[in-house]
């Protein structure tokens, strides 16, 4: 057995916004991940966590298959990722960050330290397409993790059952994700409005409060969007702005105008870093409220600019057998919503490259 050196490769890939450097890698948004190819009978992997009241989990993907979540122990500990396996074949894992970015608590970080094994890795995996998706409870799959209980707690969420991991999954893509539970455009669901995504989408992940993970891990600093070049953004915002609204604690007309304002900055935004992408607003699985709001942004925003790689698409409603805990999609309605999204996205493929 011996410790894989982090510091030494680039034999692995990462998923989302994280931070890398002689301490680890730090995981901060739901879906962040590390992946890699290795030939070796028995891998461990060294991970350093903290937290004050909601647990930190873990998702253990062995080509493509869930085979561990693991509830992670505060501190640092060795937990056992496969054994016994056949060290002429390669084997891909992908160490996944179950849990959402829990801005309540001012302990909250993931750390990868090391890597223990008998063997080495090979040829890191490799993705045509890079996606970015950024969204709320939807997003950070609120209702898909334990789907029989309402209790607002880390295990109901799930960040390999929600629909941003299951487009990834379709179309083979590389991705990324910024989501936080209760937050919106504009506002949040109880209408405040410093919860909203926009204005943190420029950090690595300004949402976060921790200090290992702010003063370690740079989190708060400016992301640098060479990174990863990405071909689509996906939003999924509205839902909760449209609860927002309806709280009464700003008069719809303010309400309105602030949200248009802020959905065409967004757009701005989000194309200055993003020169090449096509964005994509999806919206609707928990109703239409803002649909026309959306629209109306989106439509404001292309002619001011002459931007044409701005689309909307509207998701099926959840209803039903597809309505689940806390009143949020079931793991079978976000597979609905993942293909339409995929089809989607495949189809301005084909449009954009003709």
């Amino acid at each position: 057995m011996h410790n894989l050196d982090l510091n030494e490769t680039d034999s692995y890939v990462l998923f989302g916004r994280n931070s890398v450097n002689e301490n680890g890698i730090a995981l901060f948004w739901t879906g962040s991940a590390m992946e890699f190819n290795i030939k070796a009978s028995c891998l461990y992997v060294h991970i350093d966590c903290g937290y004050d009241n909601s647990e930190l989990m873990l998702d253990i993907i062995i080509e493509g298959e869930r085979t561990q979540k693991i509830v992670l122990e505060k501190g640092l500990h060795r937990y056992q990722v496969f054994a016994g396996m056949n060290t002429e074949m390669p084997v891909r894992v992908r160490l996944v960050r179950d849990t959402q970015c829990m801005t309540d608590e001012k302990k909250h970080y993931l750390v990868i330290k090391k890597l223990e094994s008998d063997g080495e890795f090979v040829k890191k995996p490799e993705y045509d397409i890079q996606l970015e998706f950024i969204g709320d409870s939807l997003t950070s799959g609120e209702g898909c993790g334990l789907t029989k209980r309402a209790e607002w707690i880390p295990v109901v969420f799930d960040a390999t059952e929600n629909y941003a991991y299951k487009v990834a999954q379709i179309l083979s893509a590389r991705y990324s994700v910024l989501s936080q539970s209760g937050w919106g455009l504009y506002a949040s669901y109880d209408a405040d409005t410093t919860h909203n995504l926009p204005d943190f989408y420029d950090q690595i992940c300004g949402t976060v409060n921790d200090a290992t993970a702010i003063n370690e891990f740079g989190a708060h600093e400016k992301w640098d969007f060479s990174n990863q070049e990405l071909d689509f953004v996906v939003i999924n915002l509205g839902t909760n702005d449209g609860s927002g609204m309806k709280a009464g604690k700003i008069g719809e007309k303010e309400f309105l105008a602030g949200f248009r304002k802020k959905a065409i900055g967004f757009l701005k935004t989000i194309r200055n870093h993003n020169r090449s992408c096509t964005i994509l607003w999806v919206y609707g699985m928990l109703g239409t409220d803002m649909e026309g709001h959306i629209k109306e942004a989106i439509d404001a925003y292309k002619k001011e600019t002459g931007d044409s790689r701005v689309e909307y698409l509207r998701l099926a409603e959840c209803k039903g057998e597809d309505l689940g805990v806390r009143y949020h999609p079931t793991p079978a309605a976000h597979e609905k919503a993942a293909k339409n999204i995929a089809e989607h996205i495949q189809s301005l493929q084909a449009f954009f490259l003709r």
